[in-house]
């Protein structure tokens, strides 16, 4: 590659012009800020398509953040729009494409981007319980979860209504209004895990795709009155990963209510750069920890590639920009441009299409911009090369969670880390992930491919929490599990936790004593419910029992 000519590219383009305070492009990412003005000529708006075929269609998928405070069912109303969903200060719309600028000019609207969607952590009763249990709850003391209610929320669900009564619990309720639950068998599969160490729980199952959907399914379980929750499943990328984004506080907002929340580390180690930002020398280029021309890889030609800095969220003053190229004919492949000036998020994303296999990345910035002292993080979701791949503080979100618990894989064959195998820290230096569990494990969803991934590795702690919410009759105490889960634990790496394996590997161990001299768990018994809000705010449910 002639890293002279794609200097030369950068450099050549254009300065955009100061923009007004109240035009639409201040407000939508660029892709969209593209596709509003393809849509006032049909020429135009087929050429874009083309390139962009996400965007086929009448409509497009946005998701609005508004001003705090703001009521977003009066904004869709004031506009004449049906929410798809709302949470918090964001609402979900499908929208024709010639209406972005007049929403996004409202003046309630901080940001208009596409929703950012959750991906699943995956790369007859299973080997990871006997692995995870040397001694048998089951049959030594018919600790089986009953009266337990364990709730998965997940992406897809396909097949799991025929496994009620076999590998999945009599008891299983469905809420597949979110998303597209019969897209994908992978909930299906990380409920018949937990199924092998809790057979007798009740399970709610709930699906959902984009990160509003997720606040509004957690709402749901919380309504449901869940005991503990399963999400293998996580964001990339799209948030700093220090306990501030929104599905993390969520998460952490279920623990705050007594549920024990249990999420996916993430399968991302192969797919991020990490470190500090400098300016490639008399240059608009950006170097990440001494890269600037970072190879990975485009499968079929398309990739998604995103890259955010150490900015603020919503305070970002500091305008990087991502540039995609053909590593073997230069050609450009995509571009993101999203303004920061002092109110925008620090986040790039580029949709690759028209490449081959094989491109680089670029972060690139007008020569007044300083990056010094921030650092980047840069992820491709279809993987760097080896030599770009630095591994750490590559989890997903919410793994970098406060005060639930994130679980990373390792194998059964040698006890090994699995070298997808997401690492800490967090961005804000806490050690993650909490455990591992076992991954390549067997299961009837997925047949005759083993479920793997740290997806598959996170049911394994849920279920090990169905069966101790039953033994010890706390079924609002997320610390006190953590607390006996990690001196269970079996430590993998150097003595004490780290950002490999964090505890150890899930063990279950003796059976712990009951808590109280109370009946135990009772499944139905009456508790108030509340808003995810409300319990960030330390309202707790009543204990039971």
């Amino acid at each position: 590659m002639t890293l002279t000519l794609l200097l030369s590219v950068a450099l050549a383009r254009p300065v955009s012009p100061e923009l007004p305070a109240n035009a639409p492009e201040r407000r939508l990412t660029s892709t969209l800020t593209e596709l509003w003005r393809s849509a006032a000529s049909p020429a135009s708006h087929e050429a874009f398509v083309a390139t962009h075929p996400r965007f086929a269609g009448d409509t497009v998928q946005i998701v609005v953040e508004l001003a705090p405070g703001t009521d977003t069912a009066a904004f869709a109303a004031g506009l004449r729009l049906s929410a798809e969903a709302s949470f918090e200060d964001r609402i979900q719309l499908r929208v024709p494409a010639s209406r972005l600028g007049a929403i996004a000019a409202h003046p309630s609207v901080r940001h208009v981007r596409e929703p950012y969607r959750a991906q699943a952590k995956e790369e007859v009763e299973g080997e990871g319980y006997d692995a995870t249990m040397p001694i048998d709850w089951h049959e030594d003391e018919e600790v089986t979860g009953a009266g337990v209610h364990v709730g998965v929320l997940d992406v897809g669900f396909s097949g799991a209504d025929g496994l009620i009564g076999g590998e999945l619990p009599s008891e299983v309720t469905f809420d597949l209004s979110r998303g597209a639950p019969e897209s994908s068998k992978h909930g299906a599969a990380a409920a018949e895990v937990i199924a092998d160490f809790a057979p007798d729980a009740t399970f709610t199952l709930v699906s959902f795709s984009t990160d509003v959907e997720f606040g509004e399914g957690l709402q749901a379980l919380l309504d449901a009155d869940v005991d503990v929750v399963n999400a293998s499943v996580g964001f990339d990328n799209i948030w700093a990963a220090d306990g501030t984004s929104a599905p993390t506080r969520y998460a952490d907002a279920m623990v705050e209510a007594g549920v024990i929340f249990v999420t996916a580390a993430g399968n991302e180690r192969r797919r991020y750069r990490v470190g500090p930002l400098a300016r490639v020398e008399d240059s608009t280029y950006i170097e990440i920890d001494g890269h600037y021309a970072i190879a990975m890889e485009a499968p079929n030609g398309r990739a998604h590639v995103s890259f955010r800095w150490s900015d603020p969220f919503g305070e970002s003053a500091t305008d990087l920009d991502l540039v995609v190229f053909d590593a073997s004919t230069q050609r450009e492949c995509g571009r993101s441009e999203n303004p920061q000036d002092g109110d925008d998020d620090p986040l790039e994303e580029v949709d690759v299409s028209g490449c081959e296999e094989n491109v680089y990345v670029a972060v690139y910035a007008d020569l007044a911009v300083d990056p010094a002292g921030l650092t980047g993080y840069l992820y491709a979701h279809s993987g760097l090369d080896d030599a770009e791949q630095t591994g750490i503080e590559s989890l997903s979100l919410p793994a970098d969670c406060l005060n639930c618990l994130a679980v990373g894989a390792y194998l059964l064959e040698d006890q090994s880390i699995a070298g997808y195998s997401s690492l800490g820290p967090t961005n804000d230096g806490r050690t993650k992930p909490d455990f591992v569990g076992p991954t390549d494990v067997s299961t009837a969803t997925m047949a005759d491919a083993p479920f793997d991934g740290t997806s598959a590795a996170t049911p394994h702690l849920a279920g090990l929490a169905a069966l101790w919410v039953q033994a010890t009759g706390l079924d609002s105490e997320p610390g006190e599990f953590e607390t006996w889960a990690a001196e269970q634990a079996k430590d993998l790496g150097d003595p004490g936790m780290d950002n490999t394996s964090g505890h150890g590997a899930i063990q279950g161990g003796e059976i712990p004593p009951r808590a109280c001299g109370c009946a135990g768990v009772a499944a139905g018994a009456p508790v108030a419910t509340m808003s995810v809000l409300a319990a960030m705010l330390g309202v707790h449910r009543r204990r039971r029992g």
